[in-house]
């Protein structure tokens, strides 16, 4: 049976806490509409330059490297005509202090001026800027393509965009999203529809969740006593040499 170094054993236990950070953040992201968890993966890197050894194996570097997971979430109804969930990739465009973000989470409210802002106030953008309601208009609906019909006319539409590659967006918070040069140029998700009255629920699953914060919990705990012995043993050794 192979045995278990100090370097192996703080590897995993290291691991291990990254893993229990992130699902805790998760779990507390649960009820947040449009969330989407992060995973820890292992990533490898061959060593360049380095031949192979004696069992014909490449050196090689490892990584622990956080994910997002994309998938989408499951819709809930509302009935709400400001609530609003996203059918497809893509996210919503809104307005803030710190510049343009992207959100999954549709649930959207009207501000005194009646526009349509985030419930932190932020402003939802559309194809013309932000989305505004005429005042005389007391009803309206958006259409799967994200149009804004008021007043049996069609006013703006919402802009909906995606990314090239939406893992590299920076996490704002709980749901928003920055831009990086990483995650390429904007463009349109014009296959993407909008859903009125909806919003898209956290992708994290709490049952699942929960079996694999207990599985690294315990991992966490077994590799703190593995660290416990060796630190042991290297005491009684430093203690036995002293009293030659």
């Amino acid at each position: 049976m192979q045995q278990i170094g100090w370097n192996q054993a703080v590897y995993m236990g290291t691991r291990a806490s990254q893993e229990l950070e992130l699902l805790t953040h998760n779990m507390a992201n649960a009820s947040t509409p449009g969330f989407k968890r992060e995973m820890l993966h292992l990533w490898r890197q061959d060593a360049p330059n380095e031949g192979a050894d004696s069992m014909g194996q490449t050196p090689a570097y490892f990584f622990n490297v956080r994910h997002r997971d994309h998938t989408q979430g499951t819709f809930h109804t509302t009935g709400n005509e400001n609530d609003f969930a996203l059918d497809g990739p893509g996210y919503f465009k809104v307005e803030t202090p710190q510049g343009v973000r992207y959100t999954r989470n549709g649930q959207f409210r009207l501000n005194a001026e009646r526009q349509l802002v985030t419930r932190e106030g932020y402003l939802v953008q559309g194809k013309s800027g932000p989305i505004s309601l005429n005042a005389n208009d007391q009803n309206f609906y958006v259409d799967h393509e994200g149009g804004v019909h008021m007043d049996k006319s069609l006013g703006d539409q919402f802009a909906v965009v995606d990314f090239p590659n939406p893992h590299a967006l920076a996490q704002q918070g709980g749901s928003y999203f920055a831009a990086t040069p990483q995650a390429g140029q904007e463009t349109d998700a014009p296959n993407t529809k909008v859903r009125q009255g909806e919003v898209e629920e956290s992708n994290f699953d709490p049952s699942a969740e929960m079996v694999q914060l207990m599985n690294v919990h315990r991992s966490f705990e077994a590799y703190m006593k593995v660290l416990d012995t060796f630190t042991a043993k290297d005491r009684k050794v430093i203690e036995e040499i002293g009293t030659l």
